[in-house]
């Protein structure tokens, strides 16, 4: 009875002993989390960034020089069509305007006289008035001269000397119209004359009108309506042929332009749907369809230039597209509407560089070689190697090997 207790302590140790291996076999087997394959639809995309471009947007540049006497405008202004941007002054156009409808009158008032049978009075008349437009002459000639010479000294302005030689001209053509008209009632008028001066009465009609398009053109209208976004001159300003005065763009031509790598440049084609952030309005997504692709790829950037609308839902929402705005865009480029997928985190690929995942069947796991295709959002296109319904490892998968026992966890119908 002495030694009792020693050996039960040696059988209890012996049991202990042959339990023990059951128990490391049993934490030797790994532990592995599986889902299911399934069917799914799935996309290639291609995310990139863009910006809001207003597609109509013009510099108003003038065609003739001169002060700027009207330019009320500020950015951000709205404008109509045809409303007045600028006015520029040019006093020789005014003057030019008023010469050309004095020769216009001229022409026609000799064209009438020559159609009219000549009186004495008539030719007493003419021949005073001749003498008027002789001394009006000599002074606007003199006139222009000294116009001419304080010009040169700096003392006026160029374009006085551009008013007193409009002036000078004005008087010799009336004076060389009077003396015509003398003539003519001295001799009396013949068809031909009668028919030169109806040319000449048309001549003097589109002289006249040629003026007045040269003087419309110091007021400038707006071509569309739209807003105002650059000014770069102000009242007082000199306009200048070559500089503009105002930038306007119309906001409703507003397009999200991107560039799309040449790798993936021929998958992209008028009407693809996408979809569009900004950084103005964060969290949000806004569907849009591509509207226009470029001809050729840009030489420098090996890129080509897409560019996409808002749908009308969007359009009609209380979304406001403000050009230079920040985009951020997921465009599809391929979709696969019934692919077998998987989740990514169950693609492995061994040390000799093939492409796998591992199946569970029994408590094991058995290695497949699959053929991934599209990836999108964590989960991956298999070409082939699995069938729906297949569980792949996605967790514990990175040291298994062909035929290994497996563990999976009790919510996944293993026995832990």
């Amino acid at each position: 009875m002495k030694h009792f207790p020693l050996i039960a302590l040696i059988a209890l140790s012996l049991l202990g002993c042959s339990n023990q291996p059951s128990i490391e076999n049993k934490k030797k087997v790994p532990l592995v989390q599986v889902q299911p394959v399934r069917r799914a639809s799935i996309a290639r995309t291609l995310s990139t960034t863009g910006e809001v471009v207003a597609v109509v947007t013009v510099n108003i540049v003038p065609t003739v020089e001169g002060t700027v006497v009207f330019q009320p405008w500020r950015e951000g202004d709205r404008i109509k069509r045809n409303e007045k941007l600028v006015g520029i002054e040019r006093a020789a156009y005014h003057a030019e305007v008023e010469a050309a409808k004095a020769t216009l009158a001229i022409a026609r008032a000799k064209l009438a006289d020559l159609r009219a049978d000549a009186r004495p009075e008539e030719v007493a008349k003419s021949r005073a008035a001749i003498a008027d437009l002789e001394a009006a002459a000599r002074f606007n000639k003199s006139d222009l001269e000294r116009t001419s010479k304080l010009v040169s000294s700096g003392s006026l302005p160029g374009e006085a000397f551009d008013k007193a030689q409009t002036v000078y001209l004005s008087s010799q053509a009336k004076l060389a119209a009077g003396r015509e008209q003398l003539r003519l009632l001295e001799n009396g008028p013949t068809k031909t004359a009668i028919a030169v001066q109806r040319a000449l009465v048309d001549e003097a009609a589109s002289r006249l009108s040629l003026t007045k398009v040269k003087l419309s053109e110091c007021v400038i209208q707006a071509p569309f309506a739209g807003t105002i976004t650059k000014v770069f001159v102000r009242p007082g300003d000199q306009a200048s042929s070559k500089s503009p005065l105002l930038e306007i763009s119309d906001p409703s031509s507003s397009v999200i332009r991107f560039h799309v790598p040449e790798a993936q440049s021929t998958s992209v084609h008028p009407g693809q749907p996408l979809k569009v952030q900004f950084d103005a309005y964060p969290g949000q997504k806004f569907s849009a369809r591509i509207d226009r692709v470029y001809p050729e790829l840009e030489r420098r950037t090996r890129t080509r230039t897409v560019e996409a609308k808002l749908e009308k839902k969007e359009e009609k929402s209380s979304l406001s597209l403000v050009p230079g705005m920040f985009a951020r865009l997921k465009l599809a480029l391929q979709t696969v509407p019934d692919a077998i997928v998987v989740p990514s985190d169950a693609i492995v690929v061994t040390p000799k560089g093939a492409t796998v995942v591992y199946t569970v069947r029994g408590n094991k796991a058995f290695q497949l070689k699959v053929v991934p295709g599209i990836e999108e959002d964590g989960k991956t296109q298999l070409l082939q190697g699995v069938k729906p319904g297949d569980l792949v490892v996605v967790a514990g998968n990175e040291k298994l090997k062909d035929g290994a026992p497996v563990r999976l966890p009790k919510k996944q119908g293993g026995a832990e």
